[in-house]
């Protein structure tokens, strides 16, 4: 229980950390407190928004590297997605790139600035 409770402080401080839409942040916090992966309408439930707001935001969050999502066959033999949280070193790396990212768009501005002397 402790150990899914430091998972969890771990998602909402990098929910927090990068700036995640509400949703976003809401979907990390049920992943994180989640024994398995999640499949969309598992995640619909729990985090209770719309399915359109979901998989929005679901492809953000692997657009981001923050989840991994493994297809598998429903019973009725449909494809679909299961999305987990990827492991915390993986979580690190893809929030040292989106911050080096954002570093790098504010340097780029502050150049600007200095060159046009505003």
């Amino acid at each position: 229980m402790a150990q899914r409770s430091r998972t969890f402080d771990f998602a909402r401080a990098l929910s927090e950390a990068l700036g995640l839409p509400r949703t976003s942040a809401r979907i990390v916090g049920a992943l994180a407190r989640a024994r398995d992966a999640l499949d969309v309408d598992e995640i619909v439930r729990r985090v209770r928004s719309s399915e359109r707001s979901v998989r929005e935001n679901l492809r953000i969050l692997l657009q981001r590297g923050i989840l991994v999502r493994r297809a598998f066959v429903t019973a009725n033999k449909k494809l679909a997605y299961a999305y987990s949280l990827r492991p915390v070193g993986d979580l690190l790396a893809a929030a040292r790139r989106d911050l080096a990212r954002t570093l790098a768009r504010i340097e780029a501005v502050a150049q600007r600035v200095r060159r046009t002397g505003a």
